[in-house]
């Protein structure tokens, strides 16, 4: 076994040890440059993870650049030419040298980097096995010999370790084992696009049914950081059937743009309430009175209170309010908008 080779494996091994996403990611990967230095013996080293827009790089940890350099490497300039470059689209590391004839004379090193007395660098693309591009290792040498091809391919050994430690899905991943039974999940971000989550199914729930995540966000405040509600699915034997969507609140640990984490499990067990006295819980814990629940449901006031003293025995609660508070905690309700959801994904 090479020195390099060996020196990755105890790299690797500590890097591994690092919480995914914590909240110091800095300290956290500080120890990681004196063990590659005896791969490649760099002059400068740099970790940053792709913005939101995807027209700049934050900064998680560097050793060897001073505040200009530092603030080059983030820069909406140098992002564009790793875009035009291809650093973006490739999982490979590549050397100066490797890159292809028509970028070797690339303005970053004649403007800024050879000025500064480095001679070769090196780019790692930090990217997740679905194929999300988080960021960059750069690496800048004083001397036209290093990194070898070895060190290189080393570097590239390394990557997935630290790509794993950036990615902010991983950290999600343990959040999603707190809901037994999971079957599916998918990750909100702000603008309120999904994702799914890596290492979970999809569902088609959180796709095709419009009401489903918007449900699980709009459940959520600064105070209320769970919510969990059923939503109907057809049974294998064509009856009405149903999941458990659950809605949880991205601990702010992971990037901003990540609100929500939604999940489907199965519904557990649903103290015998029908469909239609689902659908009425729904609409109490939603502020509706009997009127307004037997106009909506098309039948009369006595029929929505003979709907709620079953409920209440039930569940075995003393009032209306009761309930509500107790289906809310179980996730026993089924909200109104999401009334017909079933046939309209048609697909699970």
């Amino acid at each position: 076994m090479s020195d390099s080779l060996a020196v990755a494996l105890e790299l690797t091994a500590e890097i591994n040890r690092v919480t995914p996403a914590s909240d110091d990611l800095a300290d956290d990967l500080d120890f990681m440059w004196d063990l590659m230095k005896r791969i490649v013996p760099f002059a400068a080293g740099w970790i940053g993870t792709l913005d939101e827009d995807q027209r700049g790089y934050t900064t998680v940890t560097s050793v060897g650049h001073d505040r200009d350099s530092l603030a080059y490497m983030e820069s909406e300039e140098l992002t564009e030419l790793r875009k035009s470059s291809g650093l973006l689209q490739q999982r490979q590391p590549m050397r100066l040298r490797d890159a292809p004839p028509h970028t070797v004379e690339l303005p970053c090193w004649s403007g800024h980097w050879w000025p500064a007395g480095f001679r070769e660098g090196l780019a790692v693309p930090l990217v997740t096995h679905d194929g999300r591009h988080l960021g960059v290792l750069a690496l800048h040498t004083g001397t036209v010999t290093q990194p070898t091809a070895e060190a290189r391919d080393v570097i590239g050994a390394i990557a997935p370790a630290i790509t794993a430690v950036l990615d902010p899905m991983n950290s999600l991943a343990g959040l999603a084992q707190l809901v037994q039974g999971a079957t599916a999940a998918a990750v909100v971000d702000r603008r309120g696009t999904v994702t799914p989550l890596p290492g979970m199914a999809t569902d088609p729930l959180l796709t095709r049914c419009p009401g489903v995540v918007p449900t699980a966000v709009d459940g959520l405040t600064d105070r209320v950081r769970h919510t969990a509600f059923l939503c109907p699915v057809p049974a294998d034997d064509g009856r009405e059937g149903y999941v458990q969507v659950t809605g949880l609140a991205c601990p702010a640990s992971t990037p901003e743009n990540l609100v929500v984490l939604v999940l489907i499990s199965p519904p557990g067990d649903l103290c015998t309430l029908t469909h239609r006295e689902l659908v009425v819980l729904g609409l109490v814990i939603e502020g509706h009175a009997n009127r307004d629940i037997a106009a909506r449901l098309f039948i009369t006031a006595r029929t929505a209170a003979a709907h709620l003293e079953h409920i209440r025995a039930k569940l075995h609660a003393p009032t209306r309010t009761a309930a509500a508070v107790l289906a809310t905690r179980r996730g026993l309700y089924i909200p109104y908008r999401l009334i017909g959801c079933a046939d309209r994904t048609a697909v699970r």
